[in-house]
């Protein structure tokens, strides 16, 4: 079981994730969730404000 635990601004500088029972040594593609965080930029019923700002994962 995954739990997680989020601190920061919804529009700050930076948002934080806490990671519980993520297993050692697994391999992150963040590319990959990246790829995912720009797809979402575009969703329906987004404003302005989402398409300004960018967003990209980093560990």
């Amino acid at each position: 079981m995954l739990r997680y635990w989020t601190a920061g601004e919804s529009h700050g500088p930076a948002l934080t994730a806490l990671v519980d029972g993520f297993p050692a040594g697994l391999t992150v593609d963040t590319d990959s969730i990246d790829s995912e965080l720009q797809r979402r930029q575009g969703g329906y019923g987004r404003g302005g404000r989402q398409r300004i700002e960018t967003d990209t994962v980093t560990f």
